[in-house]
């Protein structure tokens, strides 16, 4: 059984790596008498997706550095809106109840007046950032398409018609359609698939949908089996896995989208155990083994600090009001 040790000084430090291995010599600015017990972290989704995969690997790394079991709590449900208004209402400030947040799709959910959200952003404290996985559209292997501009040209054709599907409604995967839309000019027949990305992928393979709009971590292993190709990246640059697949802005179209994933704490959560949170996290994520984990399931690591991410928060809100008045017609 893991022993807890509280470092003090030089000569705690080295006795508490002595007892428990340098992994989980936690010394600099950690609480007192904290963590004593399992920390649990809420996913707002299905086991098993991209989001779930990630966030288990990096509570392999963190327990590690925590020195105690962390927990994965799978609670799905209306994209997010189900655990996000679980952990508003039921998690403690203390620490040990942290939740996952997917930005931009859970920042709209309080902009959107028809999903009657019980929470808003100021019942949440961030801890850190630590995926950001770009976006992507996908084409089944069968499909005439075999570049982005063969696809944009089909909807050009066909106004309202080909179909693309998202993650659900004031998803990442809905604002960057809506965003193409907008640039572009173009309208699609967009199709929300709730469940997620294995619900959507299946629609794409079974013939039932033309194009798919995810991120490229949900997509790669249907890639790499040969079901499916991707036609663009909505990042800065190539994803490295990915060296053959265009950019949006290589091919004129200046978008960008991701998804962003990271830690958040209730409000009222104290300022030393959130920092030693973010700390902590920090560390899992340089863990070689997280690095490793990580680059084979195809998700990109993005450290971001609570107040770094927190700015960022603030952009995609500003994103994704400028966006609101498009997301249900």
């Amino acid at each position: 059984m893991m022993r807890s040790v509280r470092c003090t000084g030089a000569v705690g430090c080295l006795l508490a790596m002595l007892l428990v291995g340098a992994g989980t010599a936690e010394c600099q600015d950690r609480p007192k008498d904290f963590p004593m017990r399992p920390i649990t972290i809420q996913v707002g989704s299905v086991a098993g997706g991209s989001n779930d995969i990630g966030v288990r690997i990096v509570a392999d790394s963190l327990k590690k550095i925590v020195g105690q079991p962390v927990l994965v709590e799978n609670k799905a449900g209306a994209g997010g809106q189900v655990m996000l208004t679980d952990f508003k209402n039921n998690a403690k400030p203390d620490g040990y109840t942290l939740a996952v947040f997917v930005s931009p799709g859970y920042v709209t959910i309080p902009l959107d007046p028809a999903r009657k959200a019980a929470f808003s952003m100021s019942d949440f404290q961030w801890v850190a950032n630590h995926v950001d996985d770009p976006g992507a559209v996908l084409v089944r292997a069968e499909s005439p398409f075999k570049t982005l501009e063969e696809m944009l040209q089909a909807a050009k054709a066909r106004p309202g018609q080909l179909s693309i599907t998202t993650t659900g409604i004031g998803s990442d995967d809905h604002l960057a359609v809506l965003d193409l839309q907008r640039k572009t000019g173009l309208r699609f027949n967009i199709v929300h698939f709730g469940q997620g990305t294995a619900e959507a992928l299946k629609a794409i393979l079974g013939g039932h949908a033309d194009v798919d709009c995810d991120n490229v971590g949900g997509f790669l292993p249907t890639v790499r089996s040969g079901q499916a190709r991707i036609l663009a990246v909505m990042a800065d640059k190539r994803f490295p896995d990915l060296p053959d697949v265009p950019t949006f802005r290589e091919r004129g179209i200046d978008l960008i989208s991701s998804s962003a994933r990271g830690f958040i704490a209730p409000t009222g959560t104290p300022p030393d155990i959130v920092r030693y949170l973010e700390q902590a996290l920090r560390k899992a994520m340089d863990d070689p083994e997280h690095i490793r984990r990580m680059r084979e399931v195809g998700l990109s690591v993005k450290f971001m600090g609570s107040e770094e991410i927190t700015a960022f928060i603030g952009r995609e809100e500003a994103r994704a009001k400028s966006l609101i008045d498009t997301y249900r017609k």
